[in-house]
């Protein structure tokens, strides 16, 4: 892997995807607003070399604030998308989170979403077979 570009708090690595044309940019670190310019131009440089597909995958990030956010919106509705299939990895709340705030997880195409505690009514399981805890008294 080559790094294609690293500040203090986050880099970035560019890499050829298993998919014909796909391009896979790995985002490890803390995405905040002192590397957004950094962050939307390195994922512009990516954006361009992808044939067909660019996959971000945000599964290294450790902190995932409103320049994040802005990164993925700006990047999915750049002109030299057009065309092209934009993908995110998210495997941490860290990340889900605030797309889903922000609504997000519905608009772009996330991929590798995170387990949710809940039972299969919805409800928290507290028992180690997963079953609801007795109503208190």
């Amino acid at each position: 892997m080559r790094p294609a570009a690293e500040s203090a708090s986050f880099d970035v690595a560019l890499t050829e995807g298993t998919e014909p044309g796909q391009l896979v940019a790995q985002v490890r670190g803390e995405l905040d607003a002192a590397g957004n310019p950094l962050l939307q131009a390195t994922l512009l440089k990516a954006l361009r070399r992808a044939a067909r597909v660019l996959t971000i995958d945000l599964s290294g990030v450790t902190f995932f604030g409103s320049a994040g956010v802005t990164a993925l919106v700006w990047v999915s509705q750049h002109p030299e998308a057009a065309g092209k299939h934009v993908r995110v990895v998210a495997t941490s709340r860290i990340v889900t989170g605030p797309l889903e705030l922000t609504g997000l997880l519905e608009r772009l195409d996330v991929q590798g979403m995170p387990e949710t505690p809940d039972g299969p009514d919805g409800e928290i399981p507290d028992d180690a077979d997963g079953s609801p805890a007795p109503p208190s008294r």
